[in-house]
């Protein structure tokens, strides 16, 4: 990977493209410094102020911004998966041999992918870089899960002759930050200034629309391209339940920004996902109930393994 990315780094270097760029001086830390005060994004006033700064916001609608603690590391995290004020590069690209439509993993992995073999490629992403993976998925979650083994393995270590004494203890907050900080960590690896001036794509920061066969305009400027790869992702399915609208509830997406512990939870549906935040919560010491649409707990896994973890 090291010998890679110097060979990358001189074909960039050697080029005198501009892939994209931030503007020097320009970070998330010295925004979120004139936004006091600190905290989760509650309202959507803050989200507007935090959208119209940054390019977040798309069509005038804030609603799919995330809702992040505004920390240290969650700053080093927006630096490295949405610069601020990001410009898109500004020499005339020509056609690309690919188009990437999202910076998740799938569209990461194409765009890198693409590079690799001589591929002029551009990547398009109008949130974070990283996708699920990183910002709301797998990262974060197996982060909080290890905490929750941990301290699981703490409680039954009697049994393989370990001897713990005193009370064990959860600090949540700890915990939560440790998964920011981990987090913040990796997202260097899907970093816009990783894929622009180390890998050599050309990195846009908006919103793709498609003009025609093989043109797709963004923030105002039309891009053509020989083949595109939409990788835009999903978002949570939230159930039309009677009342949701009234209380407040959490997602995959968010549920990863709370810095105290619930007393109780009810996790709706028993799936894979809800099932490792379900256990993890409940050795952490908060009280779990599971919701479940069906008579069956995990109903798409081997009836083996389910029934030993509904047991």
């Amino acid at each position: 990977m090291v010998e890679e990315n110097k060979a990358n780094d001189y074909l960039c270097e050697k080029d005198g493209r501009d892939h994209g760029h931030t503007p020097e001086g320009a970070t998330w830390g010295t925004l979120l410094e004139e936004l006091k005060p600190r905290g989760d994004i509650g309202g959507s006033e803050l989200q507007q102020a935090i959208g119209d700064r940054s390019g977040l916001i798309v069509n005038n609608d804030p609603s799919h911004l995330p809702s992040m603690l505004f920390d240290e590391h969650n700053v080093e995290l927006f630096d490295n998966v949405h610069p601020i004020n990001w410009v898109d590069p500004e020499n005339d690209q020509g056609k690309y041999d690919m188009l990437v439509i999202g910076g998740g993993a799938g569209g990461l992995v194409t765009a890198a992918g693409s590079v690799g073999v001589g591929a002029r490629v551009c990547l398009i992403e109008r949130n974070f870089l990283g996708g699920d993976c990183l910002n709301t998925g797998c990262v974060p979650s197996k982060a909080f899960l290890k905490c929750a083994n941990v301290v699981h393995g703490a409680r039954t270590a009697e049994q393989y002759g370990i001897e713990i004494t005193g009370e064990i203890k959860v600090n949540f907050k700890t915990i939560m930050e440790r998964m920011r900080k981990i987090r913040a960590h990796i997202s260097e690896n899907d970093s816009a200034k990783r894929f622009s001036t180390t890998l050599g794509v050309d990195m846009y920061m908006g919103n793709a629309k498609f003009t025609g066969a093989n043109t797709v305009e963004v923030n105002g400027k039309t891009l053509t391209f020989n083949k595109a790869c939409i990788a835009t992702g999903g978002r949570p399915n939230i159930p039309d339940l009677e009342g949701i609208q009234t209380v407040p509830y959490h997602t995959s997406d968010n549920i990863f920004n709370i810095t105290t512990q619930p007393k109780s939870i009810a996790v709706i549906g028993s799936g894979p996902i809800g099932a490792e935040l379900g256990q993890a919560f409940q050795r952490l010491g908060t009280k779990v109930t599971f919701v479940c649409r069906g008579s069956k707990f995990l109903p798409k896994e081997d009836r083996d393994a389910a029934q030993l973890l509904t047991d």
